[in-house]
């Protein structure tokens, strides 16, 4: 699973106004965001609205963006419920797809699983799928931290699970995950981690914001590949300040501003997400607008490399 690395697109699912998946948009979506040079897919994950909807409309949505990846970057299609059942058959129906690997959040509602049961959970999986897994630890939606000395228990029980998505986890703390799991497991983080992670070995990041002006998060991977350390810390500066802000007005409004930031950069979004909101105000669109013109602004700026 090397190739999964950098900007990780955690794809937002968008909704009809009637709340079923807007399978089209989808499509439309997951082609430009693949345009855009991302370099995978996180799909039907929480951004993705994954537990909120059934599993016949997880399905529909994974199947509809791998079959509009066609292959041209890895799809991870996450899988988490709250039983291992419903997840095994979600899994195996998304890699039969197509899909190169699934993600899965540790099994919520019951916040009070002890960490034996979280490793037999994780046990079960890895018996029953072979594929490459990718823990989504997310203690905010979960209820519950894995942590990195349960996660390195678990690789070992199942050696399919290459990775981990930490959110929340500032650099030190996804340092820590490197270094207790090993340094061949591929960790990602928010995006205001990304230059120092990347230049550390973290594999990349997993981060909702990115939706918004996917060409900054690509931007600052390639400068670091191609060695360009300056272009790498100038676009990383302006990609911190686009994150604090989205952020910041994501705290303020919720899940409704990433429905007003989908339709401000040109998708018609009936409905994101799939739960009543209130509309995002006058000045939290004006907000909005200029953070989206600023970033696009920085690349636009950015040096012309030699042929």
């Amino acid at each position: 699973m090397a190739a999964i690395r950098g900007m990780l697109l955690p794809l937002p699912t968008v909704f009809r106004s009637d709340g079923s998946p807007d399978i089209p948009l989808m499509r439309e979506m997951a082609s430009y965001y693949v345009e855009s040079g991302v370099h995978a897919f996180f799909v039907t994950g929480s951004f993705g609205q994954g537990p909120a909807m059934t599993p016949d409309e997880r399905r529909s949505v994974a199947n509809a963006v791998i079959e509009e990846t066609r292959g041209r970057i890895p799809v991870i299609v996450h899988v988490g419920t709250a039983d291992p059942y419903t997840t095994i058959a979600l899994g195996r129906d998304a890699l039969a797809k197509g899909a190169d690997g699934i993600g899965v959040v540790g099994p919520y509602y019951y916040a009070d699983h002890k960490p034996q049961e979280v490793r037999d959970y994780f046990k079960m999986l890895g018996r029953e799928i072979s594929a490459p897994i990718l823990i989504y630890d997310n203690a905010g939606y979960s209820g519950y931290r894995i942590g990195p000395d349960l996660i390195k228990l678990m690789v070992q029980d199942s050696p399919q699970i290459f990775g981990s998505k930490v959110s929340d986890a500032n650099i030190d703390g996804a340092l820590l995950y490197r270094d207790v799991v090993g340094r061949d497991f591929a960790i990602f983080v928010g995006a205001s981690a990304l230059v120092p992670g990347l230049m550390l070995g973290i594999a990349g990041t997993v981060s909702p914001p990115m939706a918004l002006c996917p060409r900054l998060g690509v931007e600052v991977v390639n400068a670091v590949d191609r060695g360009d350390h300056a272009e790498a810390l100038r676009l990383h500066l302006e990609l911190v300040e686009f994150h604090a802000g989205i952020t910041g007005f994501w705290r303020k409004y919720g899940y409704g501003f990433f429905g007003a930031g989908l339709r401000a950069i040109g998708f018609k979004v009936e409905m994101y997400p799939r739960w009543p909101v209130p509309d995002v105000d006058d000045e939290g669109v004006a907000h909005l607008n200029s953070l989206i013109k600023r970033a696009k602004a920085a690349i636009d700026s950015r040096q012309p490399q030699p042929v």
